[in-house]
């Protein structure tokens, strides 16, 4: 890793909702001084075993059969963050390590003590969980995060399960983030303004809120049904739903942070660290202004690194290419388009790393020319 950040953050202009992987760690980490500095991740832990699962969903019954283990693999996790982010915020999201939310009081004071992580709660938390997250972050001091997950029209119902939760945490006496995560957003007809607006309209006046942002994700969750040239194409609705809030008439009065999931679907959060095997196949990735260019690729075979390099010389190609000086995501980009770099075609998680890296750079890029 780098040496420790000394330039402060102010409020952030960026929330990439990310795993806490290896690769997305490493994507972090390789981003330039002035990008990082900007940039403050929400961290998701992710299951240590089991089927994928989805954030906010409270299972029935605690699914890793091994308490000391999943204890373990938090601690783990709130290391690798603590070390990775080199004094800037972020906020840690741990429910998929909730299932015995005893161990959270421990591994949170210890694990969130002297660092600028803040630990994040929600309302369909355990009480347990809400009550350890608030001591954690009035020992810390750094604050702490209220995820609400947007899944039906907000109503209000939602504020008073707000309120109530606001109210519990409040002995903290520490500054309060509001994180309204949407989830995706892959049609141009689903309401998702109409919704993030009811939110903050609900939900704003509950608390003085530090950071208020709204979080949505947009790129596909399946391959693109061929492989090879030309590039398929999705949209960026999550980009689009956050200008329509900032910039529509009906905008809200309290500043509205941007927030997507990086370069990754929504659900790349919920899979177990311990999911054995791969597919065969994998995507190659590019964020534009409005778009994602995607390249379905295979990642095994005789001939993959051939069709890698094909599909990327077609990202390097491409008019909307930044160049290779733009980040460490498309010096890679170009490095395997032309063979000159050490590390041959690369891995579904070097494609998927290169991806958030670059995504995370033109994204900063764009919210500081909008700013």
């Amino acid at each position: 890793m780098s040496e420790p950040m000394t330039e402060p953050m102010s409020e952030p202009l960026y929330v990439p909702a990310l795993p806490a992987r290896l690769g997305a760690l490493a994507a972090y980490d390789r981003l330039a001084p002035d990008v990082r500095t900007r940039v403050a991740p929400l961290w998701s832990v992710p299951p240590r075993v089991g089927g994928a699962r989805a954030l906010g969903t409270r299972p029935f019954r605690p699914l890793d059969p091994d308490p000391s283990a999943l204890a373990c693999h938090l601690r783990t996790a709130l290391r690798r963050l603590t070390v990775v982010q080199r004094g800037l915020p972020a906020w840690v999201d741990a429910f998929h390590a909730e299932d015995e939310p005893w161990h959270l009081v421990t591994e949170f004071r210890h694990g969130l003590a002297g660092t600028p992580l803040r630990p994040v709660t929600g309302v369909e938390r355990d009480v347990r969980q809400q009550v350890a997250t608030a001591e954690a972050a009035r020992a810390s001091g750094n604050g702490l995060g209220v995820r609400v997950f947007l899944r039906t029209l907000p109503d209000e119902r939602l504020r008073d399960e707000v309120g109530v939760l606001v109210e519990r945490i409040g002995f903290a006496r520490c500054p309060v983030d509001l994180l309204l995560d949407v989830g995706g957003v892959v049609d141009e007809h689903w309401p998702a303004e109409k919704w993030a607006l009811r939110a903050l309209g609900l939900l704003g006046p509950l608390h003085h809120w530090r950071t208020t942002a709204v979080l949505a994700g947009s790129f596909p969750r399946t391959f693109p049904e061929g492989y090879g040239a030309p590039l398929a194409e999705a949209q960026r609705f999550d980009w689009d739903l956050w200008h329509m809030l900032v910039d529509g008439p009906e905008r809200p009065r309290a500043r509205v942070t941007y927030g997507d999931y990086g370069a990754d679907h929504t659900g790349g959060v919920d899979r177990p660290s311990t999911a054995g095997g791969g597919s065969p196949w994998g995507v190659v990735r590019y964020t534009t202004d409005r778009t994602f260019l995607l390249g379905r690729v295979p990642a095994q075979g005789p001939d993959h690194a051939e069709a890698v390099r094909a599909l990327v010389r077609e990202i390097v190609e491409a008019e909307d290419f930044r160049g290779a000086g733009f980040s460490e995501g498309e010096r890679w980009l170009a490095s395997c388009a032309d063979g000159s770099g050490t590390a041959g075609a690369g891995t579904p998680a070097v494609w998927l790393r290169a991806g958030h890296v670059q995504h995370m750079a033109q994204v900063v890029r764009g919210l500081r020319r909008h700013s």
